[in-house]
């Protein structure tokens, strides 16, 4: 390709890819296009252009599979900072399935321009390429396709080419071109050179602009627009029964794991609450009901490693339950909108996008087929204290009590603050939230297992019945 693009460019083009490693900048490149062997051809041209230490590919099929994994593996492979991302196809060969299909894309659409505003206002520079193909450069590749149908995944491109017309082209790329992920549309004529020499022209051009001038994120506040059932708790609740009822009802989740693993469902847990409040308790006996081999608990601490070099979600996304399994979280996501912001490690303009960011990615997983439960273990400030003062006389629970324990009870009326506008803006119908009343350790433990039994015999009925 030296001799094809000039060498001004080329070296341009290594200067800026040192540039997004200096910077530890993250850079995605998303190409779309009617023929995928074409696609392939010119990427495959790009990218060995580059330094391939520092650019990773992903070819995604447009399939209509409805694993969480399915929406879910954009955020999995993007690019951590001071790489490239390389998409062949991407959200936009599923917007264009569905069409071809006849389903209503408002959502495919919607969903598409969230994810792409995500990654942009969480630093991730976003270059669209379509390439355009020319109707007699169309047939050609038609006319060769027609002669080397291998049939392996190298040559199958799992989209009609017929599905990307003149209008659909039209109508997507005006729907989707946008300030923060604008479109660049490269013509092809089977000019492989020139092609190419677009394509990193328009490389060069979106990265270096928006390094030089940055990007101004949205402005958004956290508001509370939903039920809060915090309002409504009763902490005088206790159980009754219990090891009959924690029987019965795990016996019943058994049952259950097993219509779900023969389903295309699969099962979010997700647990927070205050410090104390019965969240490692109450999972064990979750889990205690669980065929190990569909299930893992994710244990969420403080981002660490490459963790670090991504956006926010991308460690939920990578961890997103294939279908039939159950993943359940002892903290989340959610730290964004608690804990981050109280002790400063993300800004406020991150703060304030999180609730949307937040319904955009459990929306994905419900869209993919998971069912979402989302429960705040709830405790009073004295109980609290109780159980603070317990641990740190008992030697062998002396370890579940830190100085960080104590400062967080500290801060109990803000960090309430931030919990009631964090569930009255996520508490959205399709992942709720379930207060539950934990004063009682036993009474929460029953209320959240009666409340997973009683969604997924809904979720699931008619299945084996």
């Amino acid at each position: 390709m030296a001799d094809i693009i000039s060498e001004e460019m080329e070296n341009n083009l290594i200067l800026l890819q040192r540039r997004i490693v200096d910077e530890r900048r993250p850079v995605l490149v998303v190409f779309e296009g009617r023929s995928g062997r074409v696609l392939g051809r010119v990427i495959n041209e790009f990218m060995n252009l580059m330094d391939p230490r520092g650019v990773t590919y992903s070819h995604f099929l447009p399939t209509k599979d409805y694993s969480p994994r399915e929406i879910l593996r954009y955020i999995s492979r993007e690019p951590p900072k001071g790489k490239i991302a390389i998409f062949e196809r991407s959200w936009y060969s599923r917007y264009v399935g569905f069409i071809e299909e006849n389903i209503d894309t408002k959502e495919i659409r919607t969903m598409s321009m969230a994810l792409e505003k995500y990654f942009t206002d969480n630093g991730v520079i976003v270059v669209k390429i379509f390439l355009d193909i020319t109707a007699d450069a169309f047939r050609n590749e038609l006319k060769k396709s027609d002669k080397k149908k291998d049939g392996s995944f190298l040559s199958d491109d799992h989209l009609d080419p017929n599905a990307w017309s003149s209008k659909v082209i039209g109508d997507v790329l005006s729907r989707t071109d946008t300030l923060y992920a604008p479109w660049d549309v490269i013509k092809y004529d089977e000019d492989l050179g020139a092609t190419v020499s677009h394509i990193v022209q328009a490389f060069i051009s979106r990265v270096n602009y928006r390094i030089e001038y940055g990007y101004q994120a949205s402005e958004e506040r956290v508001v509370a627009i939903l039920p809060n059932p915090r309002t409504s708790v009763d902490l005088t609740r206790t159980a009754s029964r219990y090891k009959t009822h924690l029987a019965e009802l795990s016996d019943k989740f058994t049952s259950l794991q097993f219509k779900l693993a023969s389903s295309s469902r699969s099962l979010v847990l997700v647990f927070e609450g205050w410090d104390a409040a019965g969240k490692g308790g109450t999972i064990r006996r979750v889990s205690r009901a669980l065929h190990p081999r569909g299930y893992y608990v994710n244990p969420v601490a403080a981002p660490a490693g490459d963790e670090r070099l991504h956006t926010y979600l991308w460690r939920f996304a990578v961890s997103a339950p294939k279908s039939g399994h159950v993943v359940i979280y002892d903290r989340s996501w959610y730290g964004r909108m608690m804990v981050e912001p109280i002790e400063g490690f993300c800004t406020e303009e991150e703060y304030g996008r999180s609730a949307n960011e937040i319904r955009m990615y459990e929306r994905g997983l419900v869209d993919s087929g998971a069912i979402v439960l989302k429960f705040w273990m709830e405790i009073s400030p004295d109980e609290q204290l109780r159980r603070f003062e317990a641990r740190q006389n008992d030697p062998l629970k002396q370890y579940k009590i830190t100085d960080e324990d104590w400062r967080n009870r500290d801060k109990w009326d803000v960090y309430e603050t931030y919990i009631d506008r964090m569930i009255s803006s996520t508490n959205t119908p399709y992942a709720p939230w379930f207060v539950v009343e934990s004063e009682d350790k036993k009474y929460g433990r029953l209320k959240v297992l009666e409340t997973i039994t009683e969604v997924l015999e809904r979720e699931l009925k008619d299945r084996y019945d």
